[in-house]
Formats: C-alpha cells, structure tokens, sequence
C-alpha cells in the first residue's frame, strides 16, 4: 500500500517520521490511516491517480507535487530514517554534489586540453609542433645572448620600458694593471617616459678629478639627438617619420638607437605558424607518418635528469639531407629573427648518399616540449645537435650545442635552476679555444637579488683584441638589489694586476633633466633631416651594423635583438673621435 504525505502528497514509507519533501511530522497524521491508491487521505480527500490532493497538486504517476518535483511510482527513494534533516542539508548536499561535478569536469577538461591532444595527434605532425615550439622557445631568449659576461665584467648591461622611471649607475674601476694605481668612473642614466614614449642613454667618464665628457642618445617625439662626449665633436639630429617614433616609443633608448640604425621601426617577428606549415609540407612531406615512434627517455632539464616522452623519426640519404636542412633553418631563423642564413656555411655542406642516417627526436615534459636532439651518422662517426628551450616562469634553460668537423664547434647556455639554497644562474659560452662562464648562487625574488659567484675566461691563442699575458683568468662577481637599490662588485686578478669594480644601482622617478635633449645647434651641428644614409655617415655607425664580410653580416643581422650588438653600438658611439 503506497503512502503519501498528507500535507505535500510526496510518497513516503512507514517508517519515516518526517517527511523528505517538505519536513511535516508524520508520526500523529499517519498512524491508522490509510493511504492507498483510490483511498481517502487523513482529511478526507481522495488520493486517486490523477486527482488533486488537498493542496490542489497533482499526485499521480508521471506528474509534479507541490514543488514541481516528479512524484511517479517506481522510482527509488532516499532513505533517512528516524534522523531530523538539519536546516539547509539540501543545499549542502546540493554544494557538495555541484563541487564533486566541476571537479570531475575539470579533471577532464584538463586532460582533454593537456593531454588528449597529444595521445590522438598523429605522431609526425607532434613532432614538428614539438620541433617548432622547442625552437621558438629557444628564440625568445637568445635575445639576451652576450649580456651576462658584459655585466660580470665591465657592469654595462640593457635597460626595460616597463614604465616611466630614470636607472642611475655610477662605476668607479680601480686597478694597477697599468704598474701604477689608477682609478675610473663611469656614470649611466637610462630614462623612459611611458606616457610621452620619450628615452635617453648617457654616460659619462671621467679619470681621477678629469672628466672625460658626457655622451647620450636622446629621442624626444620624431627627433634623434646624438650628443658626443667629445666637446670638440658636433651634435648630430635625425628626424623620425612620425610612423616609426610612434612604434619605437614602445623600446628604451639602446634597443630603439639599433633598431633605427638598421632602418628598422620595431623587431621583426616570425610567422611561427607559417614556419610550422612549411616544416610539415617541406622538410617532412616525404616522410610517412608512420615512420616516426613515441616512447620515453631520459633528458636534462634544470640540471636534472627526467623522464620525458619522445617522438623520433630515423631517415636516411636524401631524406635526411632534407630533413637536417629543415631543422636548422628553424633554428637560424628563430636565432635571427627572421633572417634566412645559408646553413651550409654554418653547419657544412652534407652530401646526401645512403651512408648518411640521421635521428631527430623532441622531448617533452609534463606535456611541454622541452627539446629536440639530432644524431647525424656517417662512416660510422656520429655527432648530436642538442637544442632546449624551456621555462616555467621561475626557472628556464635555453640551451644549444653545435658540435663542428673541424674542432671548433658552438655551445651556449643560459640557464635559472632551482637548488637547496635558492637558485643557480648559469651562462656558458664557448666558442672553439674561446670560452666564457658566469656562474652565481642566491636568492632571487621577483626584481630583488642577493647572487654571488665567479666567471671564468678563456682566450686561448687567436682572442681577436684581447691582449693578456695568460690565455685564462677568473674573477669574483656578486650583486644586491632590493627595492629597485643595491651593488655589484666584480673582482679580477691577472698576470696583468687586479682590478675592482663596483657599480651602485638605483632605479628610481623619472628625471626630466636625463630625458631632455641638449639644445641643438644648427650653425654648429649636423642636421641630417630624415637621411639614415647621412645619419649613419655623420656618427660613424659601420662599425657593426653595416659590415658585410663573411660570418660579420650574419652577426650583425642579429643585432636588433642581441644584446652584445646593441651595447656595441653604444659603446662604439660613446668612444667616437670626429
């Protein structure tokens, strides 16, 4: 016999003293009191299918009660005993169901995104995303290639546009390498105004009480200034399009002097989803998806060694000619920004027989490629190309390793790695006898740094200018900064003496007196109206950027985006003799 609640007509069982719809107590109503289909209730209305019961609601298989719920028979029903429902149970079961669904939701939405791309994906097209991600992570960073030696060494180092702010280094150098003590000071004042886009560079030298002049690239809306530290040197102005002022308003005043110098009004970018098609249809068109294999190996990442899955293809002869050509391009036009090197004059001319085998395999991290090694076999001689590029916001690594045929070779890391103590940064340079390692340890908190460590030089016989009785030397380095204050200090001991260097640092307001341009002299300046060619001429800017020899024209189509170049440009304007 099926029972009702007298007051709401939900179904309810004998045992139950209250009811699980509306809470009524069922202990008195329904004691005796018959509830069967056709039957009256407690009040004397009938309880028949599809009549109304005392509440004029609906009780009838298939049909709604009082609170718009189905009250059909057949369905299960909670049990809840003899137990009083606490106040709002409901809607705590409610919380509690709604939170386990949007967990379960986003556990799948996170494999769906995350992770089932990957397992479906084809394999050949994975790899070449893997190929191409790995690369264009690689890219971003090598924009900082050349800056931490530089830092380590002679304290010039780049400057942001973040916002509007005025950076202050004062550098005094104290050494007796010449066989008498002598001391330098080198002032910098880097400025940017975000509001205006307006940005200046100065330095200035002076030896003991001397000063040796001030220098400075100004830009004040379309105008360039240069004004040269040799007092004896005139002024020299350039006016921008008002096109390119506007777009280079976005860099500071190095970054914004190289990039007009190459007639450039912002950084070239590459068309990363264009590189990636022309991989898949180019380099990789001939080879079957079938061809390349998943599995899992074993790959360094942040100094430490993980298992990753792989993706790895193995071609012979004429395919992997193709396939090696493909690959390095890649990488060259990432490391150039855009520029199409000949890639034999980089990494040799390899004639395509059936002797040659050649093995690419991308490796991925917690579903984040992370690098891409290539094994090239030939005459039983086997040499690997390894290329990482990888960050998590805290740490990264971008990592190449050319080896070369004839000895000379290419490798560069840059690396941030957590440790026990705090972080490890790390860059390594080494190019054939040349070798360069900037190593320090310490604590680093969003722009705050506490970093101590060491750098050690290698020239070994052809170092180009630097002239050193010894072919190595290392030197000391360490720098605080807090709150936008703090020093370096550089330390280095050679056959030649010692030498100290020590940088105070504070970036702080903008100083409208360091953006400001001197006045500019017409009768005893150089206007070159909006005539790069004349610019150029006029501040003896070749020295980099317009040099076409070989292996020196590659260099320096990099230099909108390396930071060597770029503080070679500064350099070589600020030691400028007219």
């Amino acid at each position: 016999m099926q029972m009702t609640c007298p007051k709401c007509g939900a179904a309810v069982t004998g045992n139950m003293k209250f009811c699980r719809k509306c809470g009524a107590s069922l202990q008195n109503m329904m004691q005796g009191q018959p509830n069967a289909q056709n039957q009256p209730n407690m009040y004397g209305q009938p309880n028949v299918q599809g009549q109304p019961n005392s509440y004029g609601q609906p009780n009838m298989q298939g049909g709604n009660n009082m609170y718009g719920q189905p009250n059909m028979y057949g369905q299960p029903e909670m049990q809840y005993g003899t137990v009083q429902p606490k106040k709002k149970s409901g809607l705590a079961l409610g919380i509690g169901v709604g939170a386990f669904v949007l967990a379960v939701l986003g556990a799948g939405a996170f494999f769906a995104i995350n992770i089932l791309p990957g397992l479906l994906k084809d394999p050949k097209t994975l790899f070449a995303e893997n190929v191409v991600t790995v690369t264009r992570n690689f890219s971003d960073e090598f924009t900082d290639f050349g800056t931490k030696p530089v830092e380590a060494m002679v304290h010039l180092g780049m400057d942001d546009s973040k916002d509007s702010h005025t950076t202050t280094k004062i550098t005094t150098i104290e050494s007796d390498a010449s066989g008498k003590d002598q001391e330098y000071a080198l002032e910098q004042t880097y400025s940017y105004d975000s509001g205006s886009g307006d940005s200046a560079y100065t330095l200035s030298v002076s030896m003991g009480d001397a000063s040796l002049g001030t220098g400075g690239v100004y830009f004040n809306g379309n105008e360039f200034i240069y004004s040269p530290a040799n007092t004896s040197s005139p002024m020299v102005r350039y006016e921008l399009d008002e096109s390119s002022a506007k777009a280079l308003g976005a860099y500071q005043a190095i970054d914004r002097y190289t990039l007009m110098l190459t007639g450039m009004s912002s950084e070239d970018e590459v068309d990363w989803d264009k590189q990636l098609e022309d991989f898949l249809e180019g380099s990789l068109e001939g080879i079957d998806k079938k061809e390349f294999e998943k599995s899992s190996e074993e790959y360094t990442i942040f100094g430490k060694t993980q298992k990753c899955d792989t993706v790895s293809v193995t071609v012979t002869g004429q395919e992997a000619k193709d396939l090696m050509e493909g690959m390095t391009k890649l990488i060259t036009v990432g490391m150039s920004n855009g520029g199409d090197f000949d890639t034999e004059e980089i990494f040799g001319d390899k004639e395509a027989d059936d002797s040659i085998s050649l093995t690419a395999t991308t490796y991925s991290y917690k579903n984040s490629p992370v690098g891409v090694v290539i094994s090239v076999s030939k005459d039983e001689e086997t040499y690997s190309i390894n290329l990482s590029g990888y960050s998590t916001g805290k740490e990264k690594q971008t990592i190449i390793d050319i080896p070369s045929e004839k000895g000379k070779g290419f490798y560069y890391e840059d690396g941030v790695y957590s440790i026990d103590s705090g972080y490890e940064v790390l860059n390594k340079i080494n190019f054939g006898e040349f070798s360069i390692v900037v190593d320090e340890t310490g604590k680093i908190n969003g722009e705050d740094r506490d970093l101590s460590g060491s750098f050690t030089i290698k020239t070994g016989d052809k170092a180009g200018k630097i002239h050193l009785k010894e072919n190595s030397f290392t030197g000391s380095i360490s720098q605080e900064i807090t709150d936008g204050k703090g020093q370096f200090v550089t330390e280095i001991e050679t056959k030649e003496g010692h030498a100290t260097i020590t940088t105070s640092y504070e970036r702080g307001k903008l100083q409208e007196d360091k953006i400001t341009a001197p006045v500019f002299l017409s009768e005893s300046g150089i206007d070159c109206g909006r005539d790069l060619d004349d610019l150029k001429e006029s501040i003896h800017s070749k020295l980099l950027g317009d040099k076409k020899g070989k292996g020196d024209s590659n260099f320096a189509r990099m230099g909108n985006r390396n930071s060597l170049v770029r503080l070679g440009y500064i350099i070589s304007l600020m030691g400028r003799n007219r």
